[in-house]
């Protein structure tokens, strides 16, 4: 079974575009609103310039993908572009082990992978999106400034505001 872009997002309904990213203000040069959230939790933003960038929530990091949101819509067009950003395969394995998106639900690693946790099925649920974003901000937040490897004491997470 193909997945469609529908399968590879959720519906935004409902979801402050500010609070959204509000844990990853650390992380940005300026203020960028979400234009897209993914099924597997990351984010597609847009700055004032017009640039869109990737906010690789799992990766810990933002990056720069397309010059306008015109170049964006031609990427979703793009095989490459769906693989590399929206993880199909990722998707359809976690569907296929029965889990399934409802409402602002994304996957999420339970443990998440930057504290130690595994990228395999067994480790995923769904949780909320702004949940979901606003935990792995605050966590990478906290930890950037750590050498590769380093223990991890002690996380403090402040739970995010959910209508």
């Amino acid at each position: 079974m193909s997945l469609t872009l529908e399968d590879l997002t959720i519906d935004p309904e409902g979801i402050d575009p500010v609070a959204l990213l509000a844990d990853w203000e650390w992380a940005m040069e300026s203020l960028m609103l979400p234009v897209m959230i993914t099924a597997m939790g990351d984010v597609f933003a847009q700055t004032d310039s017009g640039e869109v960038c990737f906010v690789d929530v799992v990766g810990g990091e933002v990056i720069p993908v397309c010059d306008s949101s015109e170049a964006f819509e031609e990427a979703l067009d793009d095989e490459e572009f769906i693989d590399e950003f929206f993880y199909p395969e990722r998707v359809q394995e976690l569907r296929n082990a029965g889990l399934k998106l409802s409402g602002r639900n994304v996957y999420s690693h339970k443990l998440p992978l930057v504290v130690g946790g595994e990228d395999e099925a067994a480790n995923f649920e769904t949780t909320d999106a702004v949940v979901h974003v606003s935990i792995h901000g605050q966590i990478y937040r906290q930890v950037k400034d750590l050498p590769d490897g380093a223990e991890i004491g002690e996380i403090e997470i402040i739970p995010p505001e959910v209508p």
